[in-house]
């Protein structure tokens, strides 16, 4: 177990680092606008359970052998690229509402929060950058002497994905604010025509974070 002044030195670094802007939080944001509050919240707590994955890889130590094959890296970062640009054209190709053919107000919740946090877990998980982060950031508060590296870490990283969490669901919730007056001025002004320049907006960030994915392969966290 880490000790507090550990633990306490770990949380500041980690904050500082979740605070940095960077293609997640566009990915949450867009997410919240074009989906509201909920839909924020809930691709939110997919990124972060990705975020969780590879606290127990590194744990488990499969974030070393990762990091030493290069094919691999490459092929899951392509993987995530296509995915969020496949993700934009699908955004930009859809009409009307979402899900209008589930008649059903609960049965559209159940799978809209699905949909959500299969996508914003897909979207983290296919990001090995972060993985590579965690191997060299972790050993740096790891000591030998306060038991197990294993228990260590998976505090640690307990603690990063707290912090990560409750930030990443402020980004989707605020967003989804964002939806909500958005929603409500089409309603005022009866127009359709602004909710298709918002799907061909969200749909282009997507594709941009996909290609810088693509690009970079690296990735704020």
């Amino acid at each position: 177990m880490p000790s507090a002044p550990t633990l306490a030195a770990f949380a500041v670094a980690s904050l500082l680092l979740i605070l940095m802007p960077g293609p997640a939080m566009l990915f949450l944001v867009a997410r919240g606008v074009s989906g509201g509050r909920r839909v924020g919240v809930m691709s939110a707590i997919g990124v972060e359970s990705a975020t969780a994955t590879f606290v127990v890889a590194t744990a488990l130590g499969l974030t070393a052998v990762l990091a030493t094959s290069a094919l691999a890296l490459s092929v899951i970062r392509y993987v995530g690229a296509a995915y969020l640009v496949w993700l934009g054209i699908g955004v930009m190709r859809r009409r009307g509402g979402d899900s209008e053919d589930v008649p059903q107000p609960v049965v559209r919740a159940v799978r809209s929060d699905w949909a959500s946090l299969r996508q914003g877990y897909l979207v983290g998980i296919a990001n090995p950058k972060v993985a590579l982060f965690f191997l060299a950031f972790f050993p740096q508060f790891l000591d030998p002497a306060r038991g197990s590296m294993t228990s260590q870490i998976l505090v640690l990283g307990a603690v990063f994905v707290t912090i990560g969490l409750l930030f990443d669901m402020s980004y989707g919730a605020l967003a989804g604010a964002i939806h909500a007056r958005i929603v409500a001025r089409r309603a005022r002004r009866g127009v359709e025509k602004g909710s298709r320049k918002g799907r061909v907006a969200i749909g282009l960030t997507y594709i941009g974070l996909g290609g810088f994915t693509a690009a970079t392969g690296a990735r704020s966290i």
